[in-house]
């Protein structure tokens, strides 16, 4: 592996729930505790990033401010107004 994964993690209703991407890669997993639960490799996972984080990266080069936005999407697609605890 070329590089270590930039990572984001939060904690809800006292779950851990985490976002990986690697950038050697550019694969992108979310994690619910130790069991993976979404995962996306390009240019998907450059997609999920770059439509919550912006054109700064434009997804292929995200930081752990990114994921956390990708974080905080997926949690509230899945999960609809529960995810409006984290903001």
């Amino acid at each position: 592996m070329l590089n270590k994964p930039i990572r984001a993690s939060t904690c809800i209703d006292g779950i851990s729930m985490s976002a990986e991407f690697h950038r050697d890669t550019g694969r992108l997993r979310i994690f619910d505790g130790a069991v993976v639960i979404a995962e996306w490799f390009p240019p998907h996972s450059w997609f999920a990033i770059a439509s919550v984080a912006g054109y700064s990266t434009w997804g292929t080069r995200p930081n752990e401010q990114d994921l956390a936005l990708v974080l905080d999407d997926f949690i509230l697609q899945r999960t609809g107004t529960r995810g409006l605890v984290l903001r």
